[in-house]
């Protein structure tokens, strides 16, 4: 039994936090998944706390939440990552078509 007190559990605000923080970082690729994979992992850890320590059942829905924005930074990060690999890649083909009509036009007037 408990006295009626409701315990709070740093790790489930810590992946709430960490949550919000991996969706904003996504924004800027990889720091996104980083801190997105450790919001996620604080927030089972704390779960599992939860489940073994009823009386700190007001911090399941921080848990819960940091879980779902974890995961939510990391694809967000990932795809922005992807997206600007594939923004330097193609930015590196045209630099590179760029200099090779250069070096073509040269040829042409010797």
């Amino acid at each position: 039994m408990t006295d009626g007190t409701q315990k709070k559990n740093g790790m489930a605000t810590a992946a709430m936090v960490l949550g919000i923080i991996s969706i904003v970082l996504g924004l800027f690729g990889w720091l996104g998944i980083i801190t997105g994979i450790v919001a996620v992992i604080l927030a089972i850890v704390a779960k599992k706390q939860i489940k073994a320590d009823p009386s700190m059942a007001g911090s399941a829905g921080a848990a819960k939440g940091g879980l779902i924005m974890g995961i939510i930074g990391i694809a967000l990060g990932i795809i922005i990552t992807i997206l600007a690999i594939m923004a330097l890649n193609a930015l590196a083909g045209g630099i590179q078509d760029s200099i090779d009509q250069y070096e073509l036009n040269i040829e042409d007037y010797n």
